[in-house]
């Protein structure tokens, strides 16, 4: 594997009395694109919120392109956030705001950027997720969902992240419109050469990754090339596999 720009190093959680991961351990190498798979509950989506330091684990440590987010302060993190975009599970848009607002958001936050140099920036953005310049004047009630989906993309592209946090992104998406968001992503990442990581449930999702990891019980039980781990014997891997021949 290349240079690790995110590691997680025998993380443990706890939600309550719950005890979500217990020593949870693997990494995405830069330029890399990883899967998360398991079946629900195992604490995929709370992993991924520890990475971005949402959320902290009870032990374990977790590197995101070089810094300590278990360990790093609220100056390292508004630092380090610039360098990630994240596209969460339901889009997460400000439904206030219009589209071009919703890409605009990263730059009022995290740059002195005039709104003059903004405008064009938030155009290049939803060009590059594959949306007409039309659309930033819409609402996102306005959108069908495969188009709100590109737009909380366009929006986690705006800042041109070294890393990329992908929490279900076919959801409710129909087969065409999650096939066609599954190419953007692959196309995005060897063009931009971003590492990405993936959470999902979606099968055909995996056609594009470079590698899948599985939680389950708290830990990784498989991690490798789809190939290889479809042919790990857990029940649950044979069960998520038997729907493709």
């Amino acid at each position: 594997m290349s240079e690790s720009v995110l590691s997680f190093e025998s993380v443990a959680t706890r939600l309550g009395a719950a005890v979500v991961h217990a020593g949870v351990s693997f990494a995405v190498g830069r330029g890399e694109l990883v899967a998360l798979i398991g079946a629900s509950g195992t604490g995929k989506s709370v992993l991924m919120k520890e990475a971005i330091g949402l959320l902290r684990p009870v032990s374990g440590r977790i590197e995101l392109l070089g810094t300590d987010v278990c360990r790093a302060g609220s100056r390292e993190m508004n630092a380090l956030r610039k360098r990630f975009g994240v596209l969460f599970q339901d889009g997460a848009l400000f439904s206030s705001l219009t589209v071009a607002e919703n890409v605009a958001v990263p730059f009022h936050e995290h740059t002195d950027l005039p709104d003059a140099l903004i405008a064009p920036l938030v155009g290049f953005k939803l060009s590059l997720v594959g949306l007409a310049a039309d659309a930033g004047a819409k609402a996102p009630s306005e959108l069908s969902g495969g188009m709100r989906k590109r737009v909380a993309l366009a929006r986690a592209l705006a800042l041109e992240p070294e890393m990329l946090f992908l929490d279900e992104p076919t959801s409710g998406l129909d087969p065409v419109n999650a096939r066609a968001f599954d190419h953007l992503v692959r196309v995005l990442r060897d063009g931009l050469g971003l590492s990405v990581l993936l959470v999902t449930h979606d099968l055909d999702t995996l056609s594009i990754v470079d590698r899948a990891v599985v939680l389950s019980a708290g830990k990784v039980i498989a991690n490798g090339p789809v190939a290889e781990v479809r042919r790990t014997p857990d029940p649950w891997i044979r069960e998520y596999f038997s729907t493709r021949v």
